[in-house]
């Protein structure tokens, strides 16, 4: 029975977590648990949800309560393809929610690149008309952190987040937010292929008349 109890806490607790993440904006998956507590009372301890448990809550409170989630997503992926057929010369990656599909509307979409020279990707950036804001991040690689440099700017009413890693870096991802291994990346004709996929799915079917 204290098994069973502590599991409907934990499930209980993820989808508290997702909804917080999904209609508040919030990112952080520790940040949500935290909030999932407070609300529900819960002391943070051994019931606590894995980020992976969140992440399919998330999934599930998008296919709930946003029927228009998919085209939001197609939408968010389309402005990412833009910027990444901007800077195709650097290699670009399309990451983090947008891809896996966990996105909200208000979230940032992380494109990752590999370049020696954060004032080539800066150039084509502002050749393309953005006005880009440049800071530090530390993400885990490996079993190392590293500061790296990213770009930030709006494009098409939608925030935009460039990861710059060096040429030597490239091939060394961050680690997922949600499991233990390196965060899923797609390159720039493998979501063309995807976005023509899911257009033809999204397409409303014909009635006759």
């Amino acid at each position: 029975m204290a098994a069973r109890k502590q599991d409907r806490l934990r499930e209980s607790l993820a989808h508290e977590a997702a909804k917080i993440i999904v209609a508040e904006g919030v990112h952080d998956y520790q940040k949500a648990k935290r909030k999932a507590c407070e609300r529900l009372n819960a002391l943070r301890g051994g019931s606590l949800p894995s980020n992976l448990e969140i992440e399919s809550a998330i999934l599930s409170f998008l296919r709930t309560y946003l029927p228009g989630h998919e085209r939001t997503l197609w939408g968010l992926r389309c402005t990412a393809l833009t910027v990444m057929n901007w800077l195709v010369r650097f290699s670009p990656y399309l990451t983090g929610p947008v891809l896996e599909g966990t996105a909200g509307a208000d979230t940032p979409i992380s494109i990752h690149v590999s370049c020696d020279c954060l004032e080539e990707v800066m150039t084509v950036l502002e050749c393309s008309g953005m006005e880009v804001k440049v800071e530090e991040r530390r993400f885990r690689q490996n079993r190392h952190y590293a500061c790296l440099p990213v770009l930030g700017f709006s494009c098409q009413g939608h925030e935009i987040e460039i990861m710059i890693f060096s040429l030597r870096q490239r091939h060394q991802p961050p680690k997922s937010k949600t499991c233990n291994r390196s965060a899923q990346r797609m390159n720039t004709k493998a979501l063309a292929t995807l976005l023509d996929q899911t257009r033809l799915d999204m397409t409303p079917a014909r009635t006759g008349i």
